[in-house]
C-alpha cells in the first residue's frame, strides 16, 4: 500500500513564503491589482442593487482585464491548491475537504458559495487578495475549489493545482457535456500536460475515473478510495434503469461487475484485457445507513483505521467523505483530525440540508441527474417513516434542458411510503405525469414554486418535515424563497466558518 505524500504534519507545519515575482512579471502584477480592483467594484454595485452575491460577475470582470489573474494569484498559494470535480458530490466534497484541512490546522480559501466556472474559481482568488495583485497573509492557505466539469480543462491549466481529486462521473446534462467518454476524453486531455509533481485522487470504483491514472503525468502519484462493502440496492437487477459506464475504458469490451453499489459504482474488471479496479489506500468497510440522518462505516487509510460517521444520507456520501479522508491524509491531516471533521461536518446549502420553517422542517436534497435522484429516492426509501415531499423539476441550461431522464429513475421505491407530494417547476407537470406512472399521483401540481412552497408545507402537520427535492436552479430559487420568508439567509451570505 502507498504511503502518503511527504507533506508537513499539521501541527508545527513548516512554512516557505510564495514564490518571487521576477522583474520581468512586475508588469503582470499591476494588471492583476487593475483586475482586482475593477472585478471588486463589480461585485459591490451587484450586491448595492440586490442583484446577486456577487459570486461570478467580478471574476468575469477581472478576467477580462487580466486573463491571467488566476494563474496569478494561484501561484501564491502556499500551501497548493486542490481541484475537486466530478458529476455529484462536488460541493460537498470540496465542504467535507476544507473540514478536514482546518481541524488539521491549516488556513483554506475555497469557492463556498458553488460557483465553480473560471470566473467563481477567479472570484473566490480575488476576495483574499489585496490590490496590490498579492494574496493577503502571503498566501498562508490552501486552496479548495469545486469546478464545473466542462470547465475544469480551462481551470486546471490556469491554476495548476497540486492535487485533483474526481468523485465519479455520470450521464448529466447531455445538451451541455455530452455523453461521459466524451467528458473523460476531455479530462485526460487536460491531466497529461499537468507536470509530474500532480496527485489525483480517484474513486477506484468509478471505471471512468479510475481510468483517468492512465493519462496522468509521468512521474505523478495517484491515490485511490472505495468501498469494500456495503448494503447494496442492485439485488432486484431488472430495476436497474442507470448504468454509464459499460465497457473497459482501455479496450472498450464488456465489463463484468462483481459487486454493483449503484450505477456502474462498484467492484468490476475487465475479463477480457485484465484491467480491473485498482487497490484503494483509503477504504470503506462495514457500511451501514441511519435513514436519511447519515451513514456510519469503518474508516482504513495507511494512517490507521477508525470507525467514522458521516451526518449526511446515502452510499453517495459515504463516497465523498473517503474523498475528504484521502485528500485529508495526502495534506499531512492526522486520523483524528479526519474522524473528527467527518463527523462534525454540516451539510452546505441544498445539499441534505435542514432548515427549521416554524413549526415545520425542511430538508433539501439536491438531484440533478438520474443517478443522483435514484441515491436521493433510495435514501428516503429506506427510512420508515412515511414522508411529505415537494419535488421541483427546471430545465433551465444549469439544469439540462433534457428532462426525459426522470424516467430512468426509480421513483416506485419510494411511492409506498408517501403521505402527500407536491409537483412543481418548469416541468411541474413532467413530474407529475412521473408520479401517476409510479403509481401516486400528485396531491398539488404547482410551476409557481413560492405557491407550491405554501401548498406543500399545508399537507405537513406540526412538528413534522417536508422534503424538498429540486433540479440545481430549482434549489436556488426554493432556497432563496425560505429565505425571503426569513428562515435562512441567502447562500451567498452564509459565514464559511
Amino acid at each position: 500500500m502507498k504511503q502518503p505524500v511527504s507533506v508537513p504534519s499539521s501541527k508545527g507545519r513548516p512554512t516557505s513564503p510564495p514564490p518571487p515575482v521576477p522583474r520581468d512579471r512586475v508588469r503582470y502584477r499591476l494588471r492583476a491589482s487593475a483586475a482586482i480592483a475593477t472585478g471588486r467594484v463589480a461585485g459591490t454595485l451587484l450586491r448595492r442593487l440586490r442583484l446577486g452575491g456577487g459570486t461570478s460577475l467580478p471574476g468575469l470582470v477581472a478576467r477580462y482585464v487580466d486573463p491571467h489573474m488566476t494563474t496569478h494569484l494561484g501561484a501564491q498559494m502556499r500551501h497548493g491548491n486542490i481541484v475537486v470535480t466530478g458529476t455529484n458530490g462536488k460541493t460537498t466534497t470540496s465542504g467535507l475537504v476544507t473540514n478536514v484541512l482546518r481541524q488539521a490546522g491549516l488556513r483554506v480559501w475555497r469557492n463556498r458559495e458553488g460557483s465553480n466556472l473560471a470566473r467563481g474559481i477567479a472570484t473566490s482568488l480575488m476576495a483574499h487578495a489585496a490590490f496590490s495583485g498579492k494574496l493577503r497573509d502571503d498566501g498562508d492557505a490552501a486552496g479548495v475549489f469545486e469546478v464545473d466539469e466542462a470547465a475544469f480543462p480551462q481551470v486546471v491549466a490556469e491554476l495548476q493545482p497540486r492535487t485533483i481529486l474526481v468523485t465519479n462521473l455520470f450521464r448529466d446534462q447531455l445538451d451541455r457535456y455530452g455523453e461521459v467518454d466524451t467528458v473523460a476524453e476531455r479530462w485526460r486531455d487536460a491531466l497529461i500536460k499537468l507536470p509530474a509533481t500532480t496527485v489525483l485522487l480517484l474513486n477506484a470504483d468509478d471505471p471512468a475515473v479510475a481510468a483517468l491514472a492512465d493519462a496522468r503525468p509521468a512521474g505523478s502519484t495517484v491515490y485511490y478510495f472505495g468501498i469494500e462493502d456495503a448494503p447494496t440496492a442492485e439485488d432486484d437487477a431488472e430495476r436497474v434503469h442507470v448504468v454509464d459506464t459499460r465497457t473497459c475504458p482501455r479496450c472498450r469490451q464488456l465489463l463484468t461487475f462483481d459487486e454493483r453499489f449503484y450505477s456502474h459504482i462498484g467492484h468490476w474488471h475487465c475479463p477480457a484485457c485484465g484491467y480491473s479496479r485498482p487497490e484503494p489506500s483509503v477504504r470503506a468497510r462495514h457500511v451501514g445507513f441511519s435513514g436519511l440522518e447519515g451513514s456510519r462505516f469503518t474508516l482504513e487509510t495507511p494512517l490507521g483505521a477508525t470507525e467514522a460517521t458521516v451526518h449526511l444520507p446515502g452510499l453517495y456520501n459515504v463516497y465523498n467523505a473517503l474523498a475528504a479522508a484521502t485528500a485529508g491524509m495526502v495534506m499531512g491531516a492526522d486520523l483524528p483530525a479526519i474522524h473528527a471533521a467527518l463527523d462534525q461536518f454540516t451539510p452546505a446549502f441544498g445539499r441534505a440540508e435542514r432548515i427549521v420553517m416554524g413549526e415545520r422542517a425542511a430538508h433539501l436534497l439536491l438531484a440533478k441527474n438520474p443517478t443522483g435522484l435514484n441515491e436521493v429516492l433510495r435514501a428516503l426509501g429506506q427510512d420508515p417513516a412515511r414522508h411529505h415531499l415537494l419535488f421541483i423539476l427546471n430545465d433551465r441550461a444549469a439544469d439540462g434542458e433534457d428532462v426525459s431522464w426522470i424516467w430512468d429513475a426509480d421513483f416506485e421505491q419510494v411511492t409506498r411510503g408517501i403521505a402527500s407530494v407536491t409537483t412543481s417547476g418548469t416541468r411541474a407537470y413532467d413530474l407529475a405525469l412521473r408520479f401517476k406512472y409510479a403509481g401516486s399521483p400528485p396531491d398539488t401540481v404547482e410551476s409557481d414554486i413560492g405557491a407550491a412552497l405554501t401548498a406543500a408545507l399545508a399537507h405537513v402537520p406540526a412538528g413534522e418535515t417536508l422534503y424538498i427535492v429540486p433540479t440545481y436552479t430549482a434549489m436556488l430559487a426554493v432556497r432563496a424563497e425560505i429565505a425571503r420568508r426569513g428562515y435562512a439567509t441567502q447562500y451567498w451570505e452564509q459565514k464559511d466558518v
